[in-house]
């Protein structure tokens, strides 16, 4: 009986320790639980739905937190975890790097003597250096301009008449009016280079200048532009003399085409752009030009005159300007894009990401233009070939990943859907294989047309901001402006200064030799310094009480 009555009180212990066990368990995870959720709260943020769906609502925060700190000392046991590796993204805000040339001024601050607690007066021993970043915003100053008046000593004038007077005038194209040649500059690398329209700048200025609203502004840049007409000529004269075009185009809305009805296309006319390149890779200008149409007769006669290589997104249009000629004898060197050509296959992963195929397509795509990247970069170095060596190396390494595409697009095109976004991909590039591929034989082009498109898009871009242009005479204008800034930028050019000195001398050309010399890359703009130095140096007059009132010829 008594054995009995032990083993009965054995076994209720026997419960109790497991039942106790089981509670401490259920208690650490219980714990863990609620350090998944504070951890989860701290990086996502506290959700009232997802808080009382879990039961995370009747706990407070302070309270979380003292478990985490209890938490971390207790003892469980070892779990196996496998944690995605990243990266930390370096900080952007605290450190920038500025040329050498930068200018720097000194301001020395002046602070009261502090005193120590020990009651003494503290001397200085030394300076404590800061540096911060200021940037100075465009100042106003005016010019005033003194120009010489000559009169003839032999033609005296008859009684009661005035003698004869010639006054010699600069060759500035904004001769006569209140605008400065810098400040136009300005107004137009403004619109141009950064996409800030009229009326933005308008609303910069009106408040600080009384007159300069944006139908003045407009007024001086459609008047300077149409002086300017015969070095936009000059301009596509010096492109003849590259052996490489990248051409694109885009839409522009003209309010006001003569013999063209009322449309409710947003985009009735176009833009076109070509992009020069020279033999050694070298940039050269960038033309933009307004036309109505974007046919095929007049892209051939757009490229009618021009019998080197003309490189585009495939347009059928530039391959039939190229063939035009009688007997089909190409006038000019048609190359295709490879970017558009791997397009068609990377459009049907944004919708279907497992797309095997198309996935499959994309990757030899990306091979070949690893191996093109690499030995553009190369070419760029010290280490560069010669053009003869750097076809041969470049055929070398391209042609087995262009035939291994070429080989995985015939091998489909007999399998794939017919009418789906897959034979598009394939056919695309099997029809324009030849004008593909022709660009190994030239070793300042490549397999794509992204030239072009990066410079065309300051336009595209623009665009969403200015919405229209009223007539054809104010897109030509845009073009011009367009071709001069983009083609600053493509040579290394700062586009303010030249602007400065093209409206300061244009008003002088007189012969085609005159404005060839005046085109980006041409023109002699070693005194541009010095006249913004005598800019920078203007003082106010200390005796003036009165305001300017600035008077200039109507236009």
């Amino acid at each position: 009986m008594k054995e009995a009555l032990m083993d009965e009180h054995q076994y209720k212990n026997r419960i109790q320790a497991l039942e106790d066990e089981l509670a401490l368990e259920r208690a650490r995870t219980e714990h863990w639980r609620k350090l998944y959720l504070l951890a989860t709260q701290k990086r996502y943020g506290r959700s009232i739905e997802s808080s009382h769906q879990l039961g995370v609502g009747l706990f407070d925060e302070a309270e979380l937190e003292n478990l985490c700190d209890a938490m971390e000392n207790t003892e469980a046991p070892p779990t196996e975890q496998k944690v995605k590796s990243y990266t930390r993204r370096a900080s952007r805000s605290r450190m920038l790097t500025l040329h050498p040339a930068t200018p720097v001024v000194d301001i020395h601050h002046q602070g009261q003597t502090p005193v120590c607690s020990c009651e003494s007066v503290m001397h200085q021993c030394g300076e404590f250096v800061r540096d911060t970043l200021s940037v100075i915003p465009a100042s106003k100053v005016i010019v005033r301009h003194h120009y010489p008046k000559f009169e003839c000593t032999n033609c005296l004038p008859e009684p009661g008449q005035n003698a004869k007077l010639v006054v010699c005038n600069d060759n500035s194209v904004l001769c006569g009016t209140v605008c400065d040649p810098s400040l136009l500059a300005t107004i137009v690398t403004d619109k141009m280079q950064f996409g800030l329209p009229l009326y933005r700048q308008e609303q910069k200025l009106v408040q600080e200048q009384r007159g300069l609203s944006r139908q003045v502004m407009s007024g001086w840049m459609m008047l300077a532009g149409g002086a300017l007409e015969n070095l936009g000529k000059a301009l596509d004269r010096a492109m003849y003399s590259y052996p490489l075009w990248n051409v694109d185009e885009t839409g522009l809305r003209v309010l006001e085409v003569p013999g063209q009805k009322e449309s409710d296309s947003n985009r009735n006319c176009f833009m076109i752009v070509r992009a020069a390149t020279d033999r050694d890779g070298s940039r050269g200008p960038v033309v933009f030009t307004f036309s109505e149409q974007r046919t095929d007769e007049v892209i051939a006669d757009f490229l009618k005159d021009y019998t080197k290589v003309v490189q585009s997104d495939g347009l059928s249009g530039y391959h039939n300007a190229a063939v035009s000629r009688s007997g089909g004898q190409e006038s000019f060197t048609h190359l295709g894009c490879m970017v558009h050509a791997r397009r068609k296959a990377a459009e049907i992963l944004k919708t279907n990401k497992r797309a095997k195929l198309a996935g499959e397509l994309v990757g030899l795509y990306g091979t070949f233009f690893h191996h093109e990247g690499e030995l553009a970069d190369a070419q760029k170095g010290p280490q560069a070939l010669t053009e003869r060596q750097y076809l041969a190396k470049r055929r070398e390494i391209l042609e087995p990943d262009l035939a291994a595409i070429k080989q995985w697009l015939l091998d489909h095109s007999k399998t794939v859907l017919k009418g789906s976004e897959l034979e598009n991909a394939i056919k695309y590039p099997l029809k324009r294989w030849q004008q593909l591929t022709a660009f190994l034989d030239y070793s300042y082009a490549t397999s794509s047309n992204q030239l072009a498109e990066n410079s065309i898009r300051p336009f595209a871009v623009a665009r969403k901001n200015f919405l229209f242009c009223i007539t054809p005479q104010g897109a030509k204008v845009s073009a011009l402006y367009y071709s001069l800034v983009e083609s600053c930028k493509a040579m290394g050019i700062n586009p303010h200064s030249y602007l400065t000195h093209v409206f300061d001398n244009a008003g002088g050309c007189k012969t085609d030799e005159d404005w060839d010399a005046l085109v980006p890359g041409r023109a002699d703009l070693s005194n541009i310094d010095d006249y913004f130095t005598r800019l920078r140096s203007a003082m106010p007059d200390p005796n003036r009480t009165q305001p300017y009132i600035l008077r200039g010829k109507k236009y």
